[in-house]
């Protein structure tokens, strides 16, 4: 009787264990849990050039960034610094505002001392403004390895304009939105005294305000903003410092 039993319990082993191993296992679905979406996107590099008409330097950058100007990955903005107005010559789009931009640039990024022509990209990479081959490859590198940010987008509605800037990720130290007004294409400025007297100078994408709108925590943002004061505009979200810049765009007039 013991061995009938012990037979009996040998088979049930062993029929157990062709189930458990040779039977074809059963896909399980996974976990899911509800997720509100974030939106991202690739976006254009933003290319910053400080300059002025009375640097000897800044004509051939002021031309160089005409031709950025022609690609569609690219943003460009030239602001005009006042710090050369000594020489004998008063730039006409300088302001204060972009000399005090520049040198809070050069402390985060650890430069020396603010100079002209000085090229920023996406507020993190600071290069000479006549050192074009590098800034090529510059650009195309950050093209290529930038972070995607956060969806952002300007539209004209009556009379006003709408920011809107979707959730996402917002950095530690906290993110600006800037709005620059511009004066589009290229500007054409005799030059009656100083470095450059007697000279036509090819001015590209002047700035003509930079307007601090607020912050972003990560939630999405809808802004009713005054129109330009140039008819065209750049929306910059970048890090406090200034620093990296997180999603830019424009409106054109």
């Amino acid at each position: 009787m013991g061995m009938k039993r012990l037979s009996i319990s040998i088979l049930v082993l062993a029929f157990m264990s062709i189930s458990i191993f040779g039977a074809k296992a059963e896909p399980v679905a996974p976990a899911t849990r509800s997720v509100l979406p974030v939106a991202e996107a690739t976006r254009p590099v933003l290319v910053e050039l400080f300059t002025s008409q009375g640097c000897a330097n800044c004509p051939k950058a002021n031309r160089f960034l005409a031709e950025l100007a022609e690609d569609p990955n690219v943003i460009t903005l030239s602001l005009a610094v006042d710090y050369w107005d000594y020489l004998g010559w008063k730039d006409t789009f300088a302001m204060s505002d972009f000399t005090a931009r520049q040198k809070e640039y050069g402390e985060h990024l650890r430069a020396r001392r603010p100079y002209t022509p000085q090229i920023i990209i996406d507020g993190e990479t600071l290069i000479k403004g006549t050192r074009q081959a590098k800034i090529r490859k510059t650009i195309n590198k950050l093209a290529e390895t930038q972070a995607q940010g956060p969806q952002i987008s300007l539209t004209r509605e009556n009379g006003q304009m709408r920011l809107e800037i979707a959730a996402g990720l917002a950095p530690k130290n906290g993110a600006v939105i800037l709005i620059a007004d511009y004066m589009p294409g290229v500007q054409q400025i005799e030059i009656a005294a100083g470095e450059n007297e007697g000279k036509v100078l090819d001015q590209v994408n002047m700035v003509t305000r930079l307007r601090p709108i607020g912050t972003w925590n990560g939630e999405a943002v809808s802004l009713i903003i005054a129109a330009a004061d140039a008819g065209s505009c750049v929306a910059i979200l970048q890090e406090a410092g200034p620093g990296r810049v997180l999603a830019v765009t424009k409106l054109e007039g």
